[in-house]
């Protein structure tokens, strides 16, 4: 399997639905679904909204982010560079330790997910147009994905159009390890997972989640970069609202099925006793958070107010 390939999978396991439990799963309500309205505000600040969660003796300064940002783009950095000033760390979203053991059981799984015949022919009429049309786009070989069971083929060409259309899934998340390196500021992911479940549960229900997922793929594609680009500009100048426009693709299906979903909600989870942990600790940290994790009802927002942390709104917050 290609390196791109492997690279696909674990940032799935990552930015699309990152977990690692083996937890009985529910039913597959996309966690990330809706967000809780009260908390879509414009920053008051330049540059990026922030949110400020603070305990008796700490403040932990959070920054929500986009899946993605167009590669190389400039955003005002002017309040995190301040906020990084003598952090005590910060904290970065979830990632996946991949070993080498890890790897090879990763193609071992990818390995049941291959299609002996070319997989568009076993499309429903209207889903293979759209593949055939969509695999044209991104301009490669024409028997491209055909090899691959539905859901794999849909995360491939994912990968393949954000490089395409130099969609950066690393940032902004790189440019701030770069910042808090420069200051002198520790960094660690609030969690570390394994991709290898959520592997096997794609492998095992492949033939039922693999239609809708193509299609959840498919729409990232039709939407073209015109979404990225705006989310990622809305996102820049504080405006949360236009930064949640962005167009998630993959990310629904990856929440589409139960373990999917559970590994989300384990990694909110994870979030927020990571920043819980941080406010034990006098001074101030910084945490990065998607968006969706951070503002959806019973997201790293929520579950920190119910701990009793004070949380206040990028057009409230001060330094």
């Amino acid at each position: 399997m290609a390196f791109a390939l492997r690279r696909a999978f674990c940032g799935a396991a990552l930015a699309l639905v990152v977990g690692g439990a083996s937890i009985a799963a529910p039913p597959a309500v996309d966690p990330e679904a809706t967000v809780v309205d009260a908390l879509v505000v414009s920053a008051r600040l330049p540059g990026p909204a922030w949110w400020r969660v603070s305990s008796p003796s700490s403040t932990v300064y959070v920054l929500g982010v986009p899946g993605a940002l167009p590669k190389g783009m400039a955003w005002d950095q002017s309040v995190t560079e301040r906020r990084l000033k003598g952090a005590n760390l910060i904290i970065l979203p979830p990632t996946v330790a991949a070993s080498a053991s890890d790897t090879i059981a990763a193609l071992d799984i990818l390995s049941h997910l291959r299609s002996s015949a070319p997989m568009e022919d076993s499309l429903p009429p209207a889903l293979k147009a759209r593949f055939e049309a969509d695999r044209a786009k991104l301009g490669g070989d024409p028997r491209a994905y055909s090899h691959w069971a539905p859901a794999v083929a849909g995360l491939q060409m994912v990968a393949d159009y954000r490089h395409k259309n130099e969609v950066d899934n690393a940032e902004p998340a790189k440019t701030l390890r770069r910042l808090a390196a420069a200051d002198g500021v520790r960094s660690t992911p609030a969690a570390t997972y394994k991709a290898i479940p959520l592997l096997k549960a794609m492998a095992t229900q492949a033939s039922t989640i693999g239609p809708p997922c193509l299609a959840d793929a498919l729409d990232e594609v039709e939407a073209g970069p015109g979404p990225t680009r705006a989310a990622a500009a809305g996102w820049a100048r504080g405006d949360v609202r236009a930064a949640l426009s962005e167009q998630r693709g993959y990310e629904k299906c990856a929440n589409s099925f139960p373990e999917g979903a559970n590994l989300t909600r384990q990694a909110i989870r994870d979030t927020t006793g990571a920043i819980a942990e941080a406010l034990a600790k006098p001074g101030h940290s910084v945490a990065v958070v998607s968006l969706r994790a951070l503002l959806a009802p019973g997201g790293v927002l929520q579950q920190l107010q119910a701990k009793g942390f004070k949380v206040a709104r990028p057009d409230v917050a001060g330094d």
